[in-house]
């Protein structure tokens, strides 16, 4: 993993099924738009955003390896650049994925490894207990994303507790990530928290993922986004 890859990386912007594509100044800001399509009723609004002035990629969201199909893979190559699998708890899912997108997209007559994959890790005990390596496990993996609200619930807990600490499986579960990350030499992504909108809490918060390994964020807000492009362009002055 390159040193200067956290200075350079924009974060990922994941959008509710049916959301609206936020504005291209927000487009301009982030290296992906991730779209849900973990349910069959979602797959059909997806909607590459076309051939505006916008460079990011659009990344469909599905879901965990063992409920996901060719047919359902197919439906979405068309008009994505890569998907985001969900609740990965390792190499296995990865490689059975890869698998699967070669076959959907060869039925496309697409490229064999023309789609990305990305993958929410950390996100079940599973894989944060997992003595598995994530190296080498598919040249079309690029990234991992740790969601420390889903850990967390996952786990029975919460993302902070009362007190204000951060639960032990959270800490385990970030080091995990910017750890197998590091290892198979991919992006790691920290999602933020939903709450933060004011510009010194999400500054404070990309600067802390930045300094705890992860190359950039994700956000679930358009505000949040602007927010953190506001704050990189204030760290490259």
């Amino acid at each position: 993993m390159s040193v200067n890859r956290a200075q350079t990386m924009k974060p990922l912007l994941y959008l509710a099924a049916g959301e609206q594509l936020p504005a291209e100044k927000v487009l301009q800001a982030v290296q992906a738009i991730v779209v849900d399509a973990t349910t069959l009723q979602s797959r059909p609004r997806l909607r590459h955003p076309g051939n505006g002035q916008s460079a990011c990629l659009f990344l469909a969201r599905i879901g965990p390896a063992d409920a996901t199909d060719v047919e359902g893979l197919s439906a979405l190559l068309a008009d994505i650049d890569g998907v985001v699998l969900t609740a990965c708890r390792g190499p296995a899912d990865i490689q059975k994925l890869d698998v699967m997108l070669k076959v959907a997209e060869a039925g496309a007559g697409m490229p064999q490894g023309r789609t990305a994959l990305l993958a929410e890790y950390a996100t079940v005990a599973e894989s944060v207990l997992s003595p598995h390596a994530m190296a080498g496990v598919s040249p079309r993996l690029s990234a991992l994303i740790f969601d420390a609200s889903a850990l967390a619930e996952a786990c029975g807990c919460q993302r902070v507790t009362g007190t204000g600490d951060v639960p032990a499986v959270v800490r385990a579960g970030r080091a995990a990530v910017v750890l197998r990350a590091r290892e198979a030499d991919v992006a790691a992504y920290d999602m933020l928290p939903a709450d933060p909108v004011d510009e010194a809490s999400v500054r404070r918060l990309w600067t802390n993922s930045l300094e705890n390994g992860f190359s950039a964020v994700a956000s679930r807000s358009p505000l949040q986004i602007d927010l953190l492009a506001e704050a990189r362009a204030l760290r490259e002055t």
